[in-house]
């Protein structure tokens, strides 16, 4: 955690601020290690100036004075409302800010008419944790491989006659069991035509012979996400099926080796994309090709049609190529390491098309 706060002041150092404020928790707690327990309140403050104070009220004082070091001073206020007066008595100078985090009324309240400059942040703490450590893809890969065991596990609990919501909560338990440490997500488990919708909210329809079922989960373990979908067949997949499954299924690995040729991001999801048109089929492609993975389910980096960002070492990223029909849809979702020269997909990949009979 050390040395992230000085590869920080480093980055604010290049930028000429002579500070920063950290609001969003995610991101505090990459920097210093401090979690809260709410990520929609305010309940901790990270400020440079250009030393690095983490500020808590004293609900939290235990957790936060373990963080304390050289590196990092701890203050404690009272109550969560003291946090933004303490922050004021902390800065001084040009000092930037999360743009996408601060709330309007926080700095219309404390900053609006001090004297001092803001600055937006440009994302900078995001930009350090797009490249993971060898410790940080363990803890995904972790996580994608329990939930790879978990669907293994749940196939022989799927019957005709199930909701989706019971299907969910059948994995749920199972991620607990295996050592999850919750779900990256709420789980889509989505039958019949609602695998035709990219994000449908699991409900109460019932499996039935004949049906495609789309599951998207993944496991949390030690902060770090997971994220997996899987398309099953209730009994024999018609011809139609079949075919669109080795569409989506090719498509993914043509994507995965413009990854390993070093290909940026809107590359990638247009090697995709083009295979999907050259069969006529890019129409019902309706998302982007994947996103990253870490502390958060969605991060950088983006494989999007107009983002055009580098691929580098150390960067994670789903690769999940889907088509979505009236009758249902397929969508195979794997997790991708980024290597210089080279790919590797996290945990197993998906090899083969699946029958169930239930």
């Amino acid at each position: 955690m050390q040395s992230r706060i000085g590869k920080f002041q480093k980055i604010l150092k290049a930028e000429k601020l002579n500070g920063f404020i950290v609001t969003n928790p995610t991101n505090i707690f990459y920097l210093c290690g401090f979690k809260g327990i709410s990520q929609t309140e305010r309940e901790a403050i990270l400020v440079f100036n250009p030393k690095a104070i983490l500020i808590v009220p004293r609900l939290y004082q235990n957790e936060a004075k373990k963080l304390a070091s050289k590196d990092l001073k701890v203050a404690i206020v009272r109550e969560r409302n003291e946090l933004w007066e303490t922050v004021k008595k902390n800065i001084k100078g040009k000092i930037g800010f999360e743009e996408n985090d601060l709330k309007y009324a926080e700095y219309r309240h404390f900053f609006q008419r001090s004297l001092m400059k803001m600055s937006m942040g440009h994302d900078f703490v995001e930009k350090m944790r797009v490249i993971k450590t060898a410790d940080e893809i363990g803890k995904i890969e972790k996580a994608q491989i329990i939930t790879q065991t978990a669907f293994e596990k749940l196939l022989p609990h799927i019957k005709i006659g199930q909701t989706e919501e019971e299907i969910a909560d059948t994995l749920a338990k199972i991620i607990k069991n295996l050592g999850g440490h919750g779900l990256a997500f709420e789980s889509i488990v989505a039958s019949g035509p609602n695998s035709g919708l990219p994000h449908h909210k699991t409900g109460k329809r019932q499996i039935a012979k004949g049906d495609v079922l789309l599951l998207d989960f993944g496991a949390k373990y030690q902060d770090y996400h997971a994220d997996l979908t899987r398309t099953i067949f209730v009994g024999r997949a018609k011809d139609e099926h079949k075919n669109i499954y080795t569409h989506v299924q090719n498509a993914q690995k043509k994507a995965l080796f413009a990854i390993a040729k070093g290909a940026k991001s809107s590359k990638v999801f247009h090697t995709a994309n083009s295979h999907f048109k050259k069969q006529g089929l890019d129409k019902y492609f309706l998302h982007g090709l994947g996103h990253g993975v870490g502390l958060e389910i969605h991060e950088a980096p983006y494989l999007r049609a107009k983002t055009d960002q580098p691929l580098e070492p150390g960067m994670v990223t789903s690769v999940e190529p889907g088509l979505y029909f009236p009758w249902g849809g397929v969508r195979i979702e794997d997790l991708a390491e980024v290597k210089k020269g080279k790919v590797r997909v996290l945990g197993k990949t998906n090899r083969y098309l699946l029958e169930l009979e239930a």
